[in-house]
């Protein structure tokens, strides 16, 4: 935890502390109901008690606001009077005769015992107590978690002074004569008071996040709204005399002004979402538990109202009305706990989850009570007819039955209530464990996603808002919050997530260089024959065309003919330009024409032989393989003199290997071996980016049957075998 952390913690703790040390004297030394029923006042003619306030019964329906009390149980009805009936043990239970003066008319009554029913006492006593503990503790709790937040110190402000204002508003009687330094505390008491209004409309404009944004908030009306109302009653107090002078008659108009422009504000923010200048924009859920709390207290600030009305009061012995105060009331002691959801979004907090835990657990307990009480009833009559006595031997029977009854129902209760509202810890495992493999074998990124989005909702029985940057792992949406039990395992997951998206793009960035890779090789190769052919064909040509218009002149169907394989041959390395590959029979018919072509300028007959299965011929090769080779044995390997030459092929398959065997009986010119001519280098290239690095080239002077140098030359080619077709 930071530094800043624990000092706003500690400030809190002094805040709490501080409004416990305003309250509690004033809790200690005042009453919370008096005998009359009513507030009365001493500051008049004679110092006679007048009736300030009707606060209940028996005044109710008896006593009036303004009715001045002359004489109780036959004593004058003075202040020295009441404090020594108070001090010898205060005013008689019984019924109490009284003259009062009313207007100008006295009248003889008699005020009967204080008698307060259920409803009653529930409304005076223990709605208000629970709503002084309650709330604070709420807003501590809120702070403790979330000192960040200013809403949090706002709501904090507003609870501390709730709570004074209800205690001064319940405890008006004191139970003694009170000394100058306790009338002085008095005063600071009254004066915090004042202030609760103006902390409600505060924390109004700054609940869940503030009305105005920083810096600049004097731009905001809202801003000058609560500055007013904090300088409010210091303005009343001015001019009216004081806080406690102007308690009575003009504190209720600073309610009545500034409470509902607090309601207004709430409603307002979260009614029409996106007149608000906060970044964040509340959802559905949230929009309807505020607008809830607002209803709240706007039905309880009316209910309160309305019922201290003696003529209204009445009505509460309906039970519908009734029924319905006691909704209202229990819903505005449940509004802390949703305000703080609201300001922090805390799952702590969540209303949501209170229910869900406590409603089911509270049905149970009803029933095993109900169990109980029918097994003590039942047992205690059959033990009486018995034995005609009374025991409690049943009780602890009937107590052990439902204890060890309580522990399996609470159990099942419990995992049956985690499974069907997605907090089953175990069931969130096996669901993620089924992500994760399912995410092994995905293969895009929408397989991910979808893995992922239905694995959590299978988990967490609702749907998790995420978020998928490109490129990244997958995080959580703003504003989307996740059950304590489920925020480690679902971080898990989603960065599992993320490695797997990193190696989906990581593949396809390899598979993307292995195709570019690829292309590059295919073009360079296309390139080399076309340099191949931009350097073969000029030549080819130059001699062609020599040799063709010699045979015009002398032998007209040699001519023919000779033009016929040439342009065979022309259209052949044409088309091989744009080919991966050649079948080995193409070749032989390509050395073919090509021979024919060059036995009309060569003197001596040229002969070419295949040797070879006859499946070989399909074999793939790479375009004009065979070119260089016959080219080079015509350069290299006719002598002047010589009868013929013969050029000879041999294929053949081994051992998963390609071996074709190129050779003729020239001269022996030592053309190959560590240093290839430019055109076999090449060929050797070529060959190498067709078949892959394993594929070889040999080539050097023909060898005899006993090893010697023979006449001729020979160049083998080596590589894997391929099975596919020629593209």
């Amino acid at each position: 935890m930071s530094t800043p952390y624990r000092g706003r913690r500690f400030l809190a703790i002094l805040a709490v502390l501080f409004s416990m040390a305003v309250a509690l004297p004033r809790f200690l030394t005042y009453t919370p109901y008096a005998r009359f029923g009513a507030e009365l006042n001493f500051d008049t003619p004679g110092h006679f008690g007048e009736v300030r306030k009707v606060v209940g019964p028996p005044a109710q329906g008896l006593l009036e606001k303004g009715d001045r009390l002359l004489v109780v149980d036959g004593l004058p009805f003075t202040r020295d009077q009441f404090r020594q009936l108070r001090s010898s043990g205060g005013l008689p239970h019984g019924p109490l005769p009284l003259r009062i003066q009313r207007g100008s008319e006295v009248i003889d009554l008699t005020l009967p015992p204080v008698q307060l029913g259920v409803w009653q006492r529930v409304r005076l006593f223990t709605y208000p107590l629970i709503a002084v503990i309650a709330a604070p503790l709420i807003a501590f709790l809120l702070v403790w978690r979330r000192p960040d937040l200013a809403a949090a110190w706002g709501f904090l402000g507003y609870a501390a002074l709730q709570a004074l204002f209800v205690v001064w508003d319940m405890f008006h009687f004191p139970q003694g004569a009170t000394s100058p330094l306790f009338r002085g505390y008095l005063v600071l008491y009254g004066a915090l008071v004042w202030w609760y209004p103006a902390s409600f409309l505060h924390f109004m404009t700054i609940f869940p996040r503030p009305r105005w944004r920083q810096p600049g908030p004097w731009r905001s009306a809202w801003f000058w709204l609560v500055v007013v109302a904090y300088a409010a009653p210091l303005v009343m107090w001015l001019f009216g005399g004081g806080p406690v002078a102007t308690q009575e008659n003009l504190f209720p108009w600073f309610q009545i002004i500034a409470m509902p422009l607090g309601t207004l504000s709430l409603i307002g923010h979260y009614a029409w979402p996106g007149a608000g200048r906060e970044a964040r924009r509340p959802q559905m859920s949230e929009r309807v538990l505020a607008l809830a709390v607002a209803v709240t207290l706007l039905l309880a600030a009316a209910s309160w109202v309305l019922f201290e009305n003696p003529r209204i009061y009445v009505w509460f012995s309906l039970p519908f009305v009734r029924f319905a105060f006691a909704s209202v009331t229990v819903a505005f002691l449940a509004a802390p706990l949703v305000i703080a959801f609201l300001i922090a979004n805390d799952p702590v907090f969540d209303p949501r989850r209170v229910v869900v835990q406590s409603v089911p657990y509270a049905l149970l307990s009803i029933v095993l009570a109900a169990v109980y009480l029918g097994m003590v009833v039942v047992a205690q009559r059959l033990f009486g007819a018995a034995t005609g006595e009374e025991g409690v031997m049943p009780n602890l029977v009937a107590a052990l039955v439902v204890a060890f009854a309580f522990a399996p129902f609470w159990s099942r209760l419990q995992r049956g209530l985690n499974q069907i509202f997605g907090r089953d810890p175990q069931a969130l495992r096996r669901s993620l464990d089924r992500v994760g493999q399912e995410l092994l074998g995905a293969l895009d990124r929408d397989e991910v996603r979808r893995a992922v989005d239905e694995g959590l909702r299978r988990g967490l029985k609702r749907h998790v808002a995420l978020e998928w940057p490109e490129p990244g792992a997958p995080r959580l949406a703003e504003g989307e919050e996740l059950p304590e039990h489920a925020q480690r395992a679902v971080e898990n997951l989603l960065v599992q997530a993320g490695i797997r998206l990193e190696n989906l793009a990581l593949q396809g960035q390899r598979a993307a260089a292995e195709r570019q890779a690829i292309e590059l090789r295919e073009a360079a190769t296309r390139a080399e024959l076309r340099a191949l052919h931009a350097q073969v064909q000029p030549h080819f040509l130059f001699n062609a065309l020599n040799a063709l218009a010699y045979l015009t002149e002398t032998d007209p169907p040699a001519a023919q003919r000779f033009t016929e394989r040439l342009a065979d041959m022309l259209r052949y390395t044409v088309e091989a330009g744009d080919r991966p590959a050649a079948l080995l029979s193409e070749e032989i018919e390509f050395v073919e024409d090509y021979l024919g072509v060059a036995g009309e300028r060569y003197e001596i007959p040229l002969e070419f032989t295949y040797r070879g299965p006859q499946e070989m011929l399909s074999l793939p090769v790479p375009p004009l393989l065979l070119q260089p080779l016959v080219e080079n044995s015509l350069k290299h390997g006719c002598a002047p003199g010589a009868p013929a030459l013969h050029l000879e092929l041999e294929a053949r398959r081994e051992d998963g290997t390609v071996e074709l065997t190129f050779s003729d009986d020239g001269t022996a010119t030592p053309n190959g071996g560590p240093s290839l001519g430019v055109g076999l280098t090449n060929l050797e290239q070529r060959l190498r980016r067709f078949a892959g690095a394993g594929a070889s080239m040999e080539a050097g002077v023909r060898r005899g049957e006993n090893g010697a140098a023979g006449r001729g030359f020979v160049v083998r080619l080596r590589w894997p075998s391929r099975k596919e077709a020629v593209a």
